[in-house]
């Protein structure tokens, strides 16, 4: 409840409507299916503006995401749809289009200092789709990176932005130093979780062992299992080579480096530096895909010598 103002008034407007069978659903999903997180938000960009809310693409046992499955999924939408109607939905976003237009044109100052080129040059594959920024208002700290896949190969890539901080008239605001990394990081997902996830043989055994060190640290912060921990390793490095190409100061680089250390991220420094030796020899590396044999190695190097606890 960070942005109170909208967060509070979801609840004035909402609650009454907590057994409707689209929330008795939506909270048997999350305590049997971890139906959370980034979940509802790739549910959310997989389905079209209110009324229709219909799929864009058909739903499998893998879109919008694993944890829903199809049926659930299919479930969900017809359900949404009576809640959208007994609810009267539509006035709720009415009576917000102040705010929402306020909170459109405050996020421009982050939108302005964003360098959509970097990502292109930095991992060397052409984007596929398009950029897309969305505010989530109730979504507090809380952000995401999403993609649409189309059955052509297209897609739509997504930065999912909460709001965390509002003025002294309860209005939301955005500052450089919080949203623009946050904004940068969300996007790298859409560049790194398939390079990852499409090697998870090659990474599991040392991903593994890495995340008996951090686990607890990592489940604190959403992070359950080490494919997840090594996505977020590698996004918030990329995050780190993004600011160093844009000229932050070593102080801030370095501070960087710390934050995501403290956040369990032990080996940042180095995984930043091997990322650096790619972006200097490209020659080699044309693209970030084509190191991953070199960042194999480097988690295999990295926990040679530590060993899972017996239990």
């Amino acid at each position: 409840d960070m942005f109170k103002n909208y967060v509070n008034d979801i609840h004035d407007y909402f609650d009454k409507y907590k057994d409707h069978p689209l929330i008795v659903l939506a909270s048997k999903l999350r305590d049997t299916r971890g139906v959370g997180f980034d979940a509802v938000m790739k549910m959310a960009v997989h389905i079209s503006q209110p009324p229709e809310l219909n799929p864009i693409i058909p739903f499998t046992s893998m879109v919008p995401e694993p944890r829903w499955g199809k049926e659930n999924a299919e479930k969900f939408i017809e359900l949404l749809k009576q809640f959208y109607i007994d609810t009267n939905c539509e006035d709720f976003f009415k009576q917000h289009d102040d705010m929402f237009f306020i909170a459109q044109e405050r996020f421009k100052i982050i939108y302005d200092h964003f360098d959509v080129s970097w990502y292109n040059k930095f991992y060397g594959t052409a984007l596929k789709g398009n950029f897309n920024i969305l505010i989530g208002l109730g979504n507090c700290g809380g952000n995401y990176g999403a993609k649409i896949v189309y059955t052509d190969n297209k897609e739509d890539d997504y930065a999912i932005m909460g709001t965390w901080s509002a003025d002294s008239l309860g209005n939301p605001i955005y500052r450089l130093d919080g949203y623009l990394p946050t904004l940068i990081h969300e996007f790298n997902h859409s560049y790194v979780n398939h390079l990852i996830d499409g090697n998870a043989k090659e990474f599991e055994n040392s991903g593994k062992i890495l995340f008996e060190q951090v686990k607890d640290i990592m489940k604190r912060q959403a992070y359950p299992n080490w494919q997840i921990m090594m996505n977020e390793a590698l996004v918030r490095a990329s995050v780190i080579r993004y600011l160093k190409s844009h000229n932050n100061s070593p102080s801030e680089i370095n501070i960087e480096i710390q934050t995501q250390i403290v956040k369990g991220f032990t080996w940042m420094k180095e995984l930043v530096a091997a990322l650096e030796f790619y972006e200097n020899n490209r020659d080699e590396y044309p693209t970030l895909e084509s190191f991953i044999t070199m960042l194999v190695s480097f988690y295999d190097d990295l926990t040679l010598n530590m060993k899972v606890p017996v239990k």
